[in-house]
């Protein structure tokens, strides 16, 4: 929709049009045999674009984490960001790493008949952000008071959706009749405030395609939470403190407003459940602007099932769509 920013606020109509953030070709080259990590995990990312397109009220910046946008950074329109063109994202080659959605750890491994394992007794050096796993800062800004969400058209999808299993699969693993993009299964999304240079409350925690599961044998699709004990709509990650590693889980049942797994909309499509709130504009500068900033995070995680050896070179696109009130 396009409308005025006043018929919006004598109507209270939400404004709604596509922030899209499009990581395509991304060559997921995970090493693993069977779960988790393994000595050399790594994955290479090629090609990641990401699109943002602001709705009408409001204006965007998207900044390496901690960075402070320019008047040119913002824009009204869209903005893309890719490795060619941003120079923080120049190091990106995604890693297997474990994470509560703020904090990014790369444990220590140890192998045992070619399965890999975290090892809780040595030292994890912290995952490094824009070498090990994509983050930036998303900034927002407008003349006008806002609330600003995510709305349920926010998705993760293969570049082939109707092709991932088959003889004929897009991107066919050499491990069996499915498509290598079914990596996607692996990946997770958050979405962290971020005030005056400090971290903040968790506003996401995003399992976005909890519908993929890796077996031995292949793959399901359409998994729904009551199969196999729901564990892919559960976030595992360790909690990590000097003195210990710590095993968590995180699910339906853990009450956190925060946690959202993805459910089919109207589309038939799997997206974010529920419309979700990442920021409120009520703090105006000295430039007469209201601003906040969100710091938003994408990782391929070590404990996800999918996170196999046969969806090497696995490939995705996601999609975050913003409604302004």
């Amino acid at each position: 929709m396009k409308n005025s920013t006043a018929s919006n606020r004598k109507t209270g109509i939400m404004i709604t049009k596509n922030l899209i953030i499009l990581v395509v070709l991304v060559f997921v080259a995970v090493l693993s045999m069977w779960a988790w990590f393994t000595n050399n995990s790594s994955a290479t990312a090629d090609g990641i674009n990401v699109k943002c397109d602001a709705p009408d009220g409001i204006e965007i910046a998207v900044v390496a984490p901690g960075a402070t946008p320019t008047d040119d950074d913002y824009t009204s329109s869209y903005i893309t960001l890719n490795s060619d063109n941003n120079k923080f994202m120049k190091d990106l080659v995604l890693s297997e790493v474990t994470s509560d959605g703020k904090t990014f750890y790369k444990p220590a491994l140890v192998q045992s008949n070619g399965i890999a394992s975290v090892d809780r007794d040595a030292n994890w050096d912290k995952a490094v952000a824009n070498e090990n796993y994509l983050s930036f800062d998303l900034y927002i800004r407008s003349k006008t008071s806002y609330t600003v969400s995510l709305t349920t058209n926010s998705k993760f999808t293969t570049l082939h959706p109707d092709q991932l299993t088959g003889e004929n699969a897009f991107n066919k693993s050499t491990e069996g009749d499915f498509s290598r993009d079914c990596i996607v299964g692996a990946t997770r999304f958050s979405v962290v405030d971020y005030a005056d240079k400090k971290e903040g409350d968790l506003k996401l925690l995003w399992i976005p395609r909890p519908d993929i599961y890796f077996y031995e044998t292949g793959v399901e699709f359409n998994v729904e939470e009551t199969d196999y004990d729901g564990v892919t709509y559960k976030h595992n990650y360790y909690e990590v403190t000097d003195t210990s590693k710590t095993p968590k889980t995180i699910d339906s049942k853990s009450g956190l407003d925060y946690f959202k797994t993805s459910l089919k909309n109207s589309d038939d499509e799997y997206a974010l459940p529920g419309k979700t709130e990442i920021l409120k504009l009520t703090k105006i500068g000295d430039d007469k602007y209201y601003t906040k900033c969100v710091r938003c995070n994408m990782w391929v995680d070590g404990e996800d099932t999918e996170d196999r050896l046969a969806l090497v070179k696995g490939k995705f696109q996601i999609y975050l769509d913003l409604t302004i009130k």
